[in-house]
């Protein structure tokens, strides 16, 4: 039977990152859950949660059981992700169901990736002969009749009660349950699998059901988990004769014990000098197996303390947790129970329960490192107790929500009688402001760097929303997520000369944090082309002058980039990147004379290089070839010594020259210059018969060409039409001294 029961809405807060209570810190009640992060549920006399899973969507589905008409029923509850109930599920977000005629009590819950709800617990609770029993409902809230035909099916091992008290689904929908059979004298751990039709999977263990003895006395299984190799681990206590122990249990996927894991698939540890039980189980990433539940320290009546132990993935204690695999927790004065387990992405573990407060008990939250030392970023001292109503409170599971709240559900015991309670705490934060903003302005964009935050929220950075203002008060996302951890960014399609403030704000899996401080930047644009450009050849060199542009784009000039092109300005090279100042001058030195190079020069600012200027092409020169055809002729006026310009005149227009004379010991003694370029000089004074040997160099603006030829000449007497023929040596003579110096 299916019945309902409405307890009106209730008031509560939303799951998701954009209601997080303003200056949360991790383990504060989110009072962006009903206002006060605590919500209860009145369903029937007696009502508790025991088992709780949060959809994608941010809803709430809670199982345990509600007392109607004398009698427990499963009771499924599910609060919309604003705390209130969601009356899309069974019309008003609550679902009771009877099994039999006794006691039906739900201790397990998970959701399948359709949405379908799946509810694990016993059947005749109470009675002579209990049995497992799992339910599982449509997401709108009605039992799933393609589930064992009437969305219920039982288990039996034997003649005494049999017990769900954990359940998984697999990725192929199979449904794994554990918890306790009867053995017929006591209990054994208890597994069995269920195909996702709802009936027993005879590929595992034959007939779809297996029972574990664990020690020489009574077993409990609690939990349940599945490996990614799709073992299966159980966690609960096995009696040692004396008191119990925790008990972990291996199974391989076919339902045996995996003798790999501590030799014979079994595992019992030790924590207090009393009862030690595990009742929660998680498979770590790294393959380690991590349960929670309660430790009698001490052996006495107020000496229980909350437990974590962490085994290897070969069922050995783990020496890197605590230093010996095993971390206990006080919270309060009294005992301290744990109950439920999550194992966070990071590592870090948080286990719910209760703890006394001295006259009742509290939920309590302890969240450890993955060390296993309490997480002082938790609540600063990695404990937090929360009194729901005004008397006995517990937690019993908890899970995260995809925005990092922890969801904890239990029960709490109101004016009459228990109802659910539903407890959200801030598992992360947002995270702080990011600090040390800076904009560097740069062409039609600005460049912005920051200091990531001091502090993550607890939770890992995952991108940065960049935003911007045109007069400090109104804001526009340039980019709601950068998707990236990199604290710089570059803002770009900006217009030149126009100043924007930019912020920025840090985002993690809970939320977007405050914004950093305010920076403004005044995005520049290019330089403009520099004019009047005039390039002077020289020798194999060019001297070049311009103008500095009309417009730096915003940023000053620091200098300018020359190109040159050999070819008419087809292909251009760089003469250098950075003439190093703002200076409008240049000299390229180093070129080939006589070949015409085109010159064009582009201003650099911290921007960028902008346009080149219009290009100028100069021919660079060199210095002539030697004269040639050295000769002395008579005439009326007296001897005249003549020779040819030079067949190349460098590139330059020849300037003088210089006739010099070769002594008969070698030495060159300058004899004279011309006044210009031209091509003959009087032998006028000279003794008649008297004879010099001579050569002739041109000069031009690069310098002095190589000597002619040198040419003997004998002074003759003055004859008015008598030309005197001069004898010219075979070689040409390259004089090594000189008294003349090179005119530039």
């Amino acid at each position: 039977m299916v019945g309902r029961l409405g307890a009106g809405p209730r008031r509560g807060g939303r799951l998701v990152v954009d209601q997080t209570s303003a200056g949360a810190a991790p383990g504060d009640l989110d009072t962006g859950f009903s206002s006060d992060g605590k919500v209860t549920t009145d369903v029937g006399t007696v009502d508790a949660g025991r088992a709780v899973a949060v959809q994608s969507d941010g809803k709430i589905v809670v199982a345990g059981y509600a007392q109607m008409s004398g009698t427990y029923a499963f009771l499924v509850v599910r609060y919309s992700s604003d705390g209130s109930l969601d009356t899309s599920f069974s019309g008003d977000g609550v679902q009771t169901i009877d099994i039999g005629s006794g006691h039906d009590l739900a201790y397990a819950v998970a959701l399948q990736s359709d949405g379908k709800v799946v509810v694990g617990g016993v059947t005749g609770f109470g009675g002579a002969n209990s049995d497992m029993a799992i339910a599982r409902l449509t997401s709108a809230g009605e039992l799933d009749t393609t589930f064992s035909t009437d969305g219920v099916e039982t288990v039996g091992f034997g003649s005494g009660d049999d017990v769900v008290a954990g359940l998984t689904v697999g990725s192929s929908g199979e449904i794994v349950v554990a918890g306790y059979g009867s053995n017929g004298s006591n209990f054994d751990v208890a597994v069995a699998r269920l195909t996702s039709a709802g009936v027993l999977d005879t590929s595992f263990s034959g007939d779809g059901k297996v029972l574990v003895p664990v020690g020489s006395g009574a077993d409990y299984g609690n939990a349940v988990a599945v490996a990614a190799d799709g073992d299966i681990l159980v966690a609960g206590s096995s009696h040692n004769g004396s008191d119990d122990d925790v008990a972990v249990v291996r199974l391989t996927s076919a339902g045996a014990l995996d003798t790999s894991f501590s030799g014979d698939g079994k595992a019992t540890v030790a924590i207090g000098s009393g009862d030690d039980l595990a009742r929660a189980v998680v498979v770590a990433a790294d393959g380690g197996v991590v349960v929670a539940g309660t430790a009698d320290v001490a052996g006495g009546s107020t000496t229980e303390d909350v437990a974590v132990v962490r085994l290897t993935s070969a069922g050995a204690l783990d020496t890197s947790f605590s230093g010996d695999g095993k971390a206990t927790v006080a919270v309060g004065s009294g005992d301290d129970e744990g109950r439920g387990l999550a194992v966070l992405d990071d590592g870090r573990i948080v286990v719910v329960g209760e703890s006394h407060n001295g006259s009742d008990d509290d939920v309590a939250v302890v969240r450890l490192t993955s060390a296993g030392a309490l997480d002082t970023s938790f609540s600063g001292d990695g404990k937090v107790t929360v009194a729901v109503g005004a008397a006995a409170d517990a937690g019993h599971a908890v899970a995260v929500s995809s925005s990092g709240q922890l969801v904890v559900v239990g029960s709490s015991a109101g004016a009459g009688d228990d109802d659910v309670a539903v407890v959200v705490l801030v598992g992360t934060s947002v995270p702080g402001p990011p600090t040390g903003l800076s904009a560097t302005a740069g062409a039609w964009q600005v460049v912005l760097a920051w200091t990531a935050p001091a502090s993550d929220g607890d939770s890992a950075i995952t991108g940065y929303r960049i935003q911007k203002s045109a007069d400090g008060t109104t804001w526009t996302d340039v980019v709601a997520d950068t998707g990236s951890t990199a604290t710089g960014y570059t803002v770009t399609g900006l217009v030149e000369g126009v100043e924007s403030s930019f912020r920025v704000s840090a985002i993690n899996g809970r939320g977007v944090g405050p914004a950093s401080g305010v920076v403004a930047g005044t995005p520049q644009g290019l330089p403009g082309a520099p004019s009047g450009l005039i390039v002077v050849p020289g020798p194999w060199r060019a001297s070049m002058v311009w103008t500095a542009p009309s417009s730096s784009g915003g940023a000053p000039v620091t200098s300018y980039a020359v190109e040159v092109s050999t070819d008419g300005g087809g292909v251009w090279s760089t003469v250098t990147p950075s003439t190093g100042s703002a200076d409008t001058s240049y000299l390229a030195s180093g070129l080939d004379a006589g070949i015409a190079h085109r010159f064009r020069v582009s201003a650099r600012t911290s921007v960028g290089i902008g346009p080149a200027s219009p290009s100028v092409e100069v021919t660079p020169y060199r210095t002539p070839a030697p004269p040639t055809g050295l000769v002395a002729e008579a005439t009326a006026a007296g001897q005249v010594l003549r020779w040819s310009a030079p067949v190349d005149t460098g590139g330059s227009p020849i300037l003088r020259y210089m006739v010099s004379v070769v002594g008969v010991d070698g030495a060159v003694t300058r004899w004279l210059e011309t006044s210009g370029p031209v091509t003959e000089a009087s032998l006028v004074g000279l003794p008649v018969g008297s004879t010099l040997s001579l050569f002739v160099e041109a000069v031009n603006a690069a310098g002095t060409s190589p000597a002619s030829a040198v040419t003997d000449v004998t002074i003759v007497p003055l004859v008015s039409t008598t030309t005197v023929t001069t004898t010219t040596t075979s070689t040409t003579v390259t004089p090594t001294t000189t008294t003349s110096t090179t005119v530039a």
